[in-house]
Parts: C-alpha cells; structure tokens; sequence
C-alpha cells in the first residue's frame, strides 16, 4: 500500500504556494503517494481541482476575515487537524505559509508522525507585519524535522533572521510546468484581438495581486515614461483587488494614462496573456521566490524584475532579463525602454529564458527533490 502525505496550507485559493502545490499533490497522488489535504479555509477555486483528481480535501472550516473576528476558531481547527492525523496515520505532514506551518508542526509531532516538514516560500518579512507570527515560525522551525526553502536568498533570511539550524533546510526550487505556455504561443493574435490590441502593439503585462508590496504603484509610475516614449504601449495589470485598485485607478486617471493602463483582475488562462505580451514586469519590494517569473521565461518572455528574494536565482541580469533595485520607477522605466526599442535583443533574451526553465526549474525536478525528502529516513 502506498503511504499516506497530508498536505496543510491556509486556504485553496490561487497562489504561488498554493499552485506549487497543485503541481506536487497531481504528480504524487496514486504513483508515489495517497495524498490528502487539509485547509484551514472552506472552499477555494483549488478545491473542485483536487477532489476530481480523487484527492480527499478537509476543512478547518474558516472563513475569510476569521482570524480577526473569531481567532478562536483557529483552535477548533487545530483540534480538527489532530484528529485528521490521529485518523490518517500518514507517514508525512507538509505544511505550507506562516501559522499553519506553527500548526501542522505542532500537531505532526503531537500524533508522532514519522516526517513533519514544513515550508518557507517568502522572505520573513511577514513577521514586520504580524509580530505574533515571529515566536509561531521559531516553534514551526524548531518542531519540524526538514523546512523546505524555494531560494537560496530564503534560505539566508532564515539563518539570518530565525537562526534555523542549517542542516534542517533543504532547498527546492519552484518548477512550472512548461507545457501550457508553450501551447498558448499559437493563440498570441487571437488574444490580441480578444483585447483589442493591435498587432504591432507592444504589451507589457503585470501578473501579481493588487498588495502594497507588489509595486503596482511604481508600475504607474514607470508606465507613464514608457508611454511618452511609446505611446501605443499597453499594460496589463492581472491579479485580484486586495484593496488598492481605486488609489491605482485614480493614480492612473492622475497621469492621463486610462487608455494605456487595463485593470484585467484575477484571470483564468495566465499563459494565453503571458503569450500575448512582449515584456513581463514584476516590480515586488519583497519576494521568495517568484512563480510569476518562471511562467514569464516559460511564456519566451524577458523579464523586468525588482532585485529581490530569489529573483537573482531565476533570472541572468542582462542575458535574460533586467534587475533593478525596488522602488524606483526611473530605472523600471527605462530597463523597459531598452527591450522595447530592441525587439530582437528583447526575443533573443526571451529564448534564453525559455531554456534556463527548461533546464532548471522544471516540475519533474522539483517533484523528484521532494520524493527524495519524503523518502529520507536519516532525521537527525
């Protein structure tokens, strides 16, 4: 009989940690494992995905906004998870994000499951902004027998700032899975036209949640110059409003750049618009390791990026992409300005991209590296 993996993160949402792990649970689940999952949230567009795969999802039953108006629901769903555990039996527990690594840590080592591992996706700059989870990631680190890293720059931060005893960590790199990009290729004008944009148009696109911390702000900011540059560009801005979409609309209303800046939200089909676009942007202050920049060089594109986090591990400054320091528009500018007025420089950049994905963060590696952590039996 195959042994049992119980996956835990915080909700079924989309986002990076959440479609890493997607990619791992789909490659696991019936070969390797029998995988189940555990969100602390109800519901999710993820959810539907995992239970037609055959993979049994509970709940903690958590709604949005609950930590702030009933944190006590968290206990209840912490009760829930041990009993989830004490049921299963699984010869590992992985869990994903701030609290619930605290949680499933706790609660792995409580029910003596064999593996408790769990992952640090993100510089800890989260514990800035919510000091209760500073001491629950010190617990989470301390209890788990292995804590993934997806960047050699997280890696870092934790002995830096956690002081994780090293031989803990275990680096795993994202992976994406190339073959939905390279697909979409042959449907670039057909998007174009969906959108409205002309063929000879260059389109820069921005795929990152509307968050302070994403720099969409520096984004309009940059946009405007590459706009009096190039008056035919276009940004697309796609993520969800979490709660500045109309500072940024007005910002853009400000600049006199409605007609150039579209706010496309949460979207379905990302590598049809990344095969759209010439140019990817990610302007972040702050990243781990950037799911966004992978599917970016798998879509053929060259990269705009902020020198955070992991960036630097993902993108060769000027072979496949641009790094500039965050927050500062000047520079984002004119980094665009650059590949836009060398379109072959821009093409040959972005077929380089392609191939260090291809060589280096596929799925099939990353799935492989945490086979190979499941599989450990020397914990000491």
């Amino acid at each position: 009989m195959k042994p049992t993996a119980l996956f835990v993160i915080g909700s079924l949402e989309i986002g990076g940690a959440e479609r890493q792990m997607q990619l791992l649970v789909g490659r696991l689940h019936g070969h390797t494992h029998r995988c189940h999952v555990y969100s602390l949230q109800a519901g999710g567009p993820l959810e539907r995905w995992f239970e037609d795969l055959g993979v049994p999802v509970f709940s903690g039953g958590l709604k949005k906004g609950d930590m702030s108006r009933a944190p006590w629901k968290v206990i209840l769903a912490e009760w829930g998870l041990l009993r989830l555990i004490y049921q299963l039996k699984p010869s590992v527990i992985h869990c994903f994000l701030p609290l619930v690594t605290f949680m499933g840590a706790l609660a792995g080592r409580v029910v003596h499951v064999p593996l408790v591992v769990t992952s640090r996706r993100a510089l800890g700059t989260h514990q800035r902004r919510y000091p209760v989870l500073r001491p629950l990631d010190h617990v989470a680190s301390r209890l788990s027998h292995r804590v993934t890293v997806n960047s050699q720059a997280v890696w870092d931060d934790m002995v830096r700032r956690d002081h994780v005893d090293v031989s803990k960590l275990v680096l795993i790199y994202n992976g994406v899975d190339t073959g939905p990009f390279e697909a979409a290729l042959s449907h670039r004008e057909e998007v174009r036209r969906d959108q409205g944009i002309k063929g000879d148009t260059k389109v820069m696109i921005v795929i990152a949640n509307l968050i302070p911390y994403k720099g969409h702000s520096d984004l309009i900011q940059a946009a405007k110059e590459v706009i009096n540059w190039f008056p035919d560009a276009i940004f697309l801005l796609v993520g969800e409003d979490r709660g500045i979409q109309k500072e940024l609309e007005q910002r853009v209303a400000n600049f006199g750049i409605g007609q150039s800046v579209r706010f496309l939200g949460r979207q379905d089909d990302v590598p049809k618009l990344l095969a759209a676009s010439d140019i990817s942007i990610l302007p972040s202050h702050e990243e781990g390791f950037s799911n966004v920049i992978l599917e970016s060089m798998a879509a053929g594109l060259p990269v705009v990026a902020t020198d955070v986090g992991g960036n630097r591990e993902a993108i060769l400054d000027g072979i496949t992409g641009w790094l500039i320091p965050p927050k500062d528009p000047r520079t984002l500018a004119a980094k665009v300005i650059d590949l836009l007025s060398d379109p072959a420089k821009a093409k040959e950049w972005g077929r380089g991209g392609r191939e260090r994905v291809n060589r280096m963060f596929t799925v099939k590696k990353m799935v492989a590296a945490h086979m190979e952590l499941y599989e450990s039996r020397d914990l000491s």
